[in-house]
């Protein structure tokens, strides 16, 4: 890190360090790159978030940082500066977007790429020590498999979901057989989680997110075949890995604040009050 000096590094050079921490970044096809903002206005504070909501972006404005470092597109769509946006409604939203990063003063950086590859700290490193999963049996890029205590499908989801209400989601979506006893849990990176390429390597249950996981396709199969599922909002599967990525900023950036906006589950859950 020695090219740069580390107490006026400018967010160009931020996004610069995070994306030389995998070396085998593709720049020309990585979202890992300057979203808004100037990108050569030095770095006074960074906040670190999942997703830049626009309530997001305000508060880091009021922590007094200057810089957004965000792990999901600001402007809807994932490769956010590489198309058209795909409906007027997404234009005019992205419109006052922007009107609101130029009047907040921020730079908004994405690291996304990176830090769903780089191993140990990344995802699904962090997702599984977040789980408390800890006897890793496979591990290819964006994919874990662990070991666990053998028991129900159910007994481990309630278990899963003991942890996923740490992070504001109370109640998870289970397919397949719960009473089948399971040995094995897979789980992935964000959209990378499909359910079928973990049983391919070795799950017996697998995890994926509400994003990828399609209840008439793979949640049929799961019903069919009894092979056990849970569903995890993907907030709440990518959240904990903010944490490391807030250690490594403060690593690269440690002359300047560095917080951290926790997020999690990324709708509100609504409980029938009864009458």
């Amino acid at each position: 890190m020695g090219r740069y000096n580390l107490s006026l590094m400018t967010a160009l050079e931020l996004c610069d360090s995070l994306n030389r921490l995998w070396p085998e970044l593709d720049l020309s096809k990585t979202v890992d790159q300057l979203v808004a903002g100037d990108g050569n206005q030095v770095v006074n504070g960074v906040a670190v978030c999942w997703m830049p909501y626009s309530s997001t972006l305000r508060e880091a404005a009021a922590l007094g940082v200057n810089t957004v470092v965000a792990h999901e597109p600001t402007f809807f769509d994932h490769w956010e500066l590489k198309k058209e946006v795909s409906h007027p409604r997404y234009e005019e939203a992205k419109r006052e977007k922007l009107a609101l990063i130029n009047e907040l003063g921020l730079t908004i950086i994405r690291c996304h790429d990176v830090w769903d590859a780089i191993p140990e700290v990344g995802m699904p490193f962090r997702w599984g020590h977040f789980l408390g999963l800890s006897r890793l049996l496979h591990s290819e890029r964006y994919l874990n498999v662990y070991r666990i205590e053998r028991q129900t499908a159910l007994e481990f989801t309630k278990y899963f979901a003991s942890r996923t209400s740490q992070a504001g989601q109370s109640t998870v979506e289970f397919y397949g057989d719960p009473e089948r006893i399971i040995e094995t849990v897979g789980i992935g990176t964000g959209c990378c989680s499909e359910a079928m390429r973990l049983y391919d390597l070795g799950a017996d249950l697998a995890v994926s997110v509400d994003d990828i996981a399609r209840a008439w396709i793979i949640g049929e199969y799961c019903n069919d075949t009894g092979s056990p599922m849970i569903v995890v909002n993907h907030g709440v599967s990518e959240d904990c890995g903010m944490d490391s990525l807030q250690d490594q900023i403060e690593r690269l950036l440690p002359d300047v604040p560095v917080y951290r906006i926790k997020q999690g589950c990324s709708y509100l859950e609504v409980r029938h009050s009864g009458s």
